[in-house]
Parts: structure tokens; sequence; C-alpha cells
């Protein structure tokens, strides 16, 4: 008992009390031994709680610095935003009407590349800055980029990620437009599948490997150079999954012969099981 009682006054609580006999003795080191016990798991709590509230504080320190940053990043857009509004009037006052409309489908590009990519947006948001980016894209390589849509209107109410299409065309203006020099073709359409809706993104490109098509539909990483969006095609898989809470919500098909097809087959409705399942997997 002496022995333990100095142990504990070292601060050793970890060490268990035992006393090899049936008197009294044997009895006060049993309660001396649970108020051990009873010490140590109150210095076990105190440790975890000075360890949460330390680790509290460095969140509230990470928060206050990212709040800082998302500020930072509000300034910045606007003003480049303004910017670009006050040289596309600008230059349609001074007459030159296809530097205007370039400026304009810039700052809407930029504008809609700059939102949430946890928000929903309708397929008629999505196909409106698909053509905005490819206005730009023709600009840029002219008569090299021919692109040709094949839209049904009633299919546009659908619900779709936020910045699904435009780095899928990305790709394919980057790998099968771009190296080319007579440039390609980049077909768009939008149908009725009856269950689904169906939207086809097809391109004369080179091809795509199996090897690369396995890895952007196992959603493992692709680089995203040369990207606007700084979005990869693996990351578009991997979020139109979790949005719909389905795997064959895309396909990706690119024959020997050259040019690929990337087949993206929406659900009419999203179920409110799907939206809790992709919430519960952010």
């Amino acid at each position: 008992m002496t022995q333990a009682a100095n142990r504990l006054s070292k601060g050793r609580f970890d060490l268990k009390i035992e006393v090899d006999s049936k008197d009294e003795i044997a009895y006060l080191a049993q309660m001396f031994d649970r108020m051990r016990i009873n010490i140590n798991n109150l210095i076990q709590e105190i440790q975890e709680k000075a360890q949460l509230e330390k680790e509290l504080q460095q969140n509230r320190l990470l928060l206050q610095e990212s709040r800082l940053l998302s500020l930072q990043s509000q300034i910045n857009p606007h003003f480049l935003f303004n910017t670009l509004d006050t040289l596309s009037k600008k230059a349609y006052l001074e007459g030159a009407e296809e530097t205007s409309d370039l400026l304009v489908n810039v700052a809407g590009l930029l504008r809609y590349n700059l939102k949430r990519l946890d928000r929903s947006v309708t397929l008629y948001d999505e196909v409106n800055v698909l053509r905005q980016y490819m206005q730009i894209q023709r600009t840029r390589f002219t008569d090299r980029l021919r692109f040709h849509t094949e839209i049904d209107e009633r299919c546009l109410y659908v619900q779709i990620p936020g910045l699904t299409l435009q780095p899928i065309v990305e790709n394919a203006v980057i790998h099968a437009i771009e190296p080319m020099e007579e440039g390609g073709t980049i077909r768009f359409r939008v149908r009725d599948g009856t269950e689904r809706i169906v939207i086809e993104i097809e391109d004369d490109g080179p091809g795509m490997t199996e090897e690369k098509i396995k890895q952007i539909l196992e959603e493992k990483t692709v680089p995203s150079e040369g990207h606007s969006t700084g979005i990869g095609f693996g990351n578009v898989v991997k979020r139109l999954r979790l949005f719909y809470g389905l795997e064959d919500v895309i396909d990706i098909q690119s024959p020997g012969s050259g040019g690929t097809k990337v087949i993206l087959k929406i659900p009419k409705a999203r179920s409110a099981e799907s939206h809790d399942q992709s919430l519960d997997r952010r």
C-alpha cells in the first residue's frame, strides 16, 4: 500500500494496486485501486478534451483563413468581369462587334466556371455555356473547328451537375482538334431515350486507347492540363455517378478506326434516395 501510494504521488496511475491478503487491508487496497482507475480515466478525459480543443482552435484558424481566401477570390473575379464588360462595350462602340461578342462570351464562361460544383443546374444552362465556350474556340481555330448540334429542346429540363459538358468537349478540342493540322469536327446531340435523356459528344480525332478509357471510367486521376475549368474527365465521371447514384450514367466508345464518342445517360428525374446518397458520399 505504501509503495502504491508513492507511485501515485509521482503520477503513475497506470499501475494496478495488488495486495495478497484477505483482510481489511485487501479491501482498502481494492478501494484504493478503484480511486486510481477513476483518477486515471479523468486524466485521460481531460487530455482528450484538451486535444479536441486544440484541433477545434486549429479548424477555426483554417476557417478564418479560407474565408479570407474566399473573399480574395470574390474580389478578383468581380474586377475581371467589370473590366471585360467595359472592354466589350468599348469594342462595340468602336464597331468591333466580333470582339465585343467574344468578350461577352469569355465573361459569361468565367462567371459560370466559378459557380460551386455541388450545385445542380439544368441541362439548358449547361448547353448555353457550352455554346459560349464553342464560340470562343471557333474564334481561335476558325475553319479548323466544325461544331454541329442536334438538340431536342424538350429534353433540356433535366438536372445535371454544373460543369459537366464543358470539360468533356474541352477534352475533344485538346486531343482531337488542336493536334490535327486540318482540324476536325465535334458533334453534340441531345435526344429523348425513353427512360433517360441521352447526350452524345462525338469527335473524328485519332481516338482514345482502351487503357485511357478504363482510367476514366474507373475514376482514376487523369491530367486536366489545358482545361480552362481545371476539371479532369475522371472528376466529371465521379460527380455524375454521385449525383445520380448510378454507375452506368456514362460510356465511352472509341473504335480502332479513330474518333471518340462519349455517351451520357441522364435520368429524367432524380430519386430522393439517389440525392441522399450523393450527399452522404460528400
